[in-house]
């Protein structure tokens, strides 16, 4: 494996986490760090998640095009950012969406 396809797993496994968990996360973040209220942790959280996906999608097709990874393996990261992501940032999406009222 190399350090791009470490890059792009890496991102996804953590779009996922600060997307799936995000609300815990909030919560974790008002107590042990500044006061500020729950809902401004859980919106950068969800905003990033949705930002690292992006970029896995990006440098996926980016590696494609110099030819660094091969057709059959950006199928397959397409079709993973592709699933988890819209699942994940979907969820993470609703979860803010129910935060705000």
């Amino acid at each position: 494996m190399n350090k791009t396809n470490a890059i792009i797993i890496g991102s996804l496994i953590l779009a996922t986490i600060f997307g799936i968990l995000g609300q815990g996360m909030a919560y974790f973040l008002n107590e042990n760090f500044a006061k500020i209220p729950p809902i401004y942790y859980l919106s950068i959280l969800t905003i990033i998640s949705v930002i690292l996906y992006l970029s896995s999608f990006v440098l996926t097709y980016l590696q494609y095009k110099k030819r660094r990874i091969e057709k059959d393996k950006m199928e397959v990261y397409f079709s993973t950012i592709g699933g988890i992501g819209l699942l994940t940032s979907g969820w993470s999406l609703f979860v803010l969406a129910m935060w705000r009222g």
